[in-house]
């Protein structure tokens, strides 16, 4: 059974089990200097442990709204990113730790509501583009803002849309963007184009981010997609495509899985429990549908192949599966492999 490590407290204390309170760059610091953290660390990332507890002191410092967040939500956010491989150094754009102020709907003693402040971990559109090319599934994937007279049509049966592109670079950097797309194409040849009008991404924003509809009816812009909208559209529009239509490697399944929620806790095998305090997760939910093969099931073919005498793990390889992590749609292409085999064999 998994072990878990790193649980956040209750929303009524601000207190840690390791017995440091509050928040704050002190707080912060001290949490990573016990022995349970910098062990977790030092087992996760090597030799470069120690730079990156040092890069999320350097993040939180940079943005002085995590420093009300609890430490804890912080590290385990970076930690996420950290078994995902990805930097955290905001700059760089692949993840983020985002703060997030959640307003819970028991009221205290003196009848007011309690207020927790909690880190999230937020995926940027370049961390999806990373991880997707890792696997070796992709020729290209990209994101791009499509600007006012670049759409010149769209084909509904095929799904395919043409793009005239402004050439000067200036000028489309001042031109109006009307919405955003995003391109991926397997090694194989399937590609795929998704186009969405930046309508359509202001009302995706409002129904899947809770933050973000409290500052439109507030006047506010204290949410990623006040601050960040056409990153925030970039990467959405990129998701949406991977989750319908891409090679999801394990890797490109636990960000979707976790991106935009507060880690509650991480297993020693990477195994990530989230909440999702800003949304309901209901963008992601395809990802509920993808199974993992069971080991019963990888060791099945490993059985059916070996007594045919054909070589699975290298035939799993030319296609680019993973077979250590495969999940059921791609245990299903080498059952059918296997029953081809024999079938052959058999003749």
């Amino acid at each position: 059974m998994a072990r878990v490590k790193n649980d956040l407290v209750g929303s009524n204390s601000n207190s840690l089990s390791t017995g440091i309170n509050g928040a704050g760059i002190p707080a912060l610091k001290s949490l990573l200097a016990t022995e349970a953290i910098r062990k977790q660390m030092k087992s996760l990332l090597g030799d470069k442990a120690g730079h990156f507890m040092m890069a999320i002191v350097g993040v939180v410092e940079g943005t002085p709204q995590l420093q009300d967040c609890e430490p804890q939500s912080i590290i385990n956010s970076a930690i996420a990113s950290a078994v995902l491989d990805l930097p955290i150094e905001k700059n760089l754009g692949y993840a983020y730790i985002v703060p997030y102020k959640e307003k819970k709907k028991e009221k205290n003693e003196d009848n007011k509501y309690q207020v927790r402040n909690i880190a999230q971990f937020q995926m940027g559109y370049k961390g999806y583009i990373q991880l997707a090319l890792r696997s070796g599934q992709y020729k290209y994937i990209n994101s791009i803002e499509i600007k006012e007279g670049e759409l010149e049509n769209y084909n509904l049966l095929t799904g395919e849309f043409n793009f005239k592109f402004i050439e000067d670079i200036n000028q489309r950097l001042e031109a109006k963007t009307i919405g955003y797309a995003s391109y991926i194409e397997f090694t194989n040849g399937f590609r795929n184009t998704l186009y969405m009008t930046k309508e359509q991404i202001e009302n995706h924003a409002k129904k899947y981010s809770q933050s973000y509809g409290y500052d439109l009816s507030k006047g506010y812009s204290n949410s990623n997609w006040s601050k960040n909208f056409d990153s925030m559209a970039l990467k959405t529009v990129l998701k949406l495509n991977l989750s319908k239509f891409g090679a999801l490697s394990v890797n490109v399944q636990k960000a979707l899985q976790i991106d935009g929620s507060s880690i509650k806790s991480i297993s020693e095998e990477g195994t990530i429990n989230v909440e999702y305090v800003d949304n309901t997760n209901e963008e992601n939910k395809i990802i509920g549908d993808i199974e993992l093969a069971t080991n019963e099931e990888k060791l099945e073919l490993l059985r059916q192949s070996d007594l045919i005498k054909f070589n699975l793990k290298k035939k799993a390889s030319e296609l680019k599966i993973d077979f250590n992590s495969m999940n059921k749609d791609e245990l299903q292409i080498l059952q059918n492999i296997i029953d081809e085999e024999i079938d052959k064999q058999m003749k």
